[in-house]
């Protein structure tokens, strides 16, 4: 970085409060830019981490109300690359009025061929948002299942009931995959202490995650098939020139 000297250690602290939280998210959502894709598979889905380190003995004998924050993200599921994200203080709303900015905000990047969700995400709405609006596929299992066609709400919600491609659902698990990746990098901990710091701090170790995740993709297209060879393949070159240059831009 060329310092003369080191900087004070409040330097990192002061640089969080005060960067905007928007173009956090827009370098986020850049990462996937890198990829020669023309339509993203996006999976939505959502997980919690805890405001302190206190054990869950202690907060149950203590009596400590229990604070977390909720990270919704939504991901290319082939590439495991989180597009967009969405941080909110839980619990407070339900799951299913962050799927349309997370949906909305994703299809501004590159357009959405399929849109997976757990039961969670289960509204009419949302299928008429990703299919009327959006163009796209939206396969999102109904909540109820004891509940006859007949007495189901919705054109959509009933498409679901009688069937659908689990060969694609079980692409959203892969949501899952980068929750825990998440947490196990990173910890499922939150260090700040301010809402206004907590967000940045989620919303750094998105921009982390990608950075890891997409190094792995470089190496892995960087490997040929052929054996006892090692050279770059065209799509492996793309990434590693858009890697290279989003580096030393950063720097």
């Amino acid at each position: 970085m060329k310092l003369s000297h080191i900087p004070h250690y409040t330097t990192l602290q002061k640089f969080t409060e005060r960067i905007n939280g928007t173009l956090l998210w827009k370098i986020i959502s850049s990462f996937i830019l890198f990829l020669n894709i023309n339509r993203l598979f996006i999976g939505i889905d959502s997980s919690g981490f805890k405001t302190t380190n206190a054990s869950q003995y202690y907060t149950y004998k203590a009596k400590i109300p229990k604070k977390y924050v909720k990270l919704s993200v939504s991901a290319d599921v082939l590439f495991q690359l989180i597009c967009t994200i969405k941080i909110r203080r839980a619990p407070t709303r339900h799951d299913t009025k962050d799927f349309p900015p997370l949906v909305i905000k994703a299809s501004e990047i590159l357009p959405i061929s399929v849109t997976v969700a757990d039961k969670g995400y289960d509204s009419e709405n949302n299928h008429v948002l990703v299919r009327e609006y959006l163009h796209a596929l939206s396969i999102i299992p109904p909540r109820y299942q004891s509940v006859p066609l007949w007495r189901t709400y919705g054109r959509y919600r009933k498409q679901m009931k009688r069937g659908y491609s689990r060969t694609l659902y079980n692409q959203r698990n892969k949501n899952e995959t980068i929750m825990s990746v998440i947490k196990r990098l990173f910890g499922e901990c939150l260090i700040s202490r301010l809402t206004r710091t907590q967000n940045r701090e989620l919303s750094f170790r998105c921009i982390a995650y990608n950075m890891h995740r997409l190094t792995n993709l470089v190496i892995i297209t960087m490997i040929s098939t052929e054996p006892g060879l090692y050279s770059i393949t065209p799509k492996g070159k793309k990434i590693l020139e858009g890697w290279i240059a989003f580096l030393s831009a950063d720097s």
